[in-house]
């Protein structure tokens, strides 16, 4: 296991053991990686997790989507109200389990609640603080990345080359172990500010010119 864990005072940490209870369940394979991601979304944020098998690829994802939402600020014009939900929004096919889904909704972001929505590709989602693009929808990944421009939205995808397309994270998985890039001109030109903690952890991408061939 490639990340560090740290234990925390923090009484959230305690939901640990419910994480226990819900693998068991379940018979979710690899247990413990399964708790390690429930201590993600408390605690710390890897540099890289090692996987061990497709069970554990997504939950260990949703746990980096969550990072991705403590440790990336907004324009203030972003919310509705003062009370509004931080949104993210996957498009097209949801590979999460709705059982790690219902728990990241438990959380908070920069205090505020975490909203999940499944969201067609054509539909709007300019109003989403995050767009998840998962693979399957990797035909419309380029024209998901152009409608949200000019948005303050945080584009995450884990599509080879989705960064340098104009996507603002990208997730990867080299060698069994999850990575993410950076696109920070995106990250700019959609006024978001990426805390230099998340930053020093990614690999800075460059956004590939329309038509320039490297």
């Amino acid at each position: 296991m490639k990340a560090r864990l740290r234990k925390s005072n923090n009484s959230e940490s305690s939901l640990a053991g419910c994480f226990v209870a819900q693998t068991h369940a379940r018979r979710i394979p690899r247990t413990s990686i399964i708790i390690i991601v429930c201590w993600f979304f408390f605690n710390v944020f890897p540099k890289a997790l090692s996987l061990s098998g497709e069970s554990v690829e997504y939950p260990v994802k949703l746990a980096f989507l969550y990072n991705f939402a403590k440790f990336v600020e907004w324009p203030a014009g972003s919310y509705s109200n003062p009370g509004a939900p931080l949104s993210i929004c996957i498009v097209g096919h949801d590979p999460f389990s709705s059982g790690i889904e219902s728990e990241l909704q438990t959380r908070k972001a920069w205090g505020r609640p975490v909203q999940l929505l499944t969201l067609r590709p054509a539909e709007t989602l300019s109003a989403c603080h995050m767009v998840f693009i998962p693979v399957t929808e990797r035909d419309q990944a380029g024209k998901v990345v152009r409608s949200l421009k000019g948005s303050s939205t945080l584009t995450v995808g884990e599509i080879e080359g989705f960064a340098a397309m104009g996507g603002v994270i990208n997730l990867t998985v080299e060698k069994s172990e999850v990575h993410f890039e950076v696109n920070r001109l995106a990250a700019d030109r959609a006024h978001l500010k990426i805390g230099a903690k998340l930053l020093s952890l990614a690999k800075i991408v460059t956004e590939q010119t329309p038509g320039r061939k490297d």
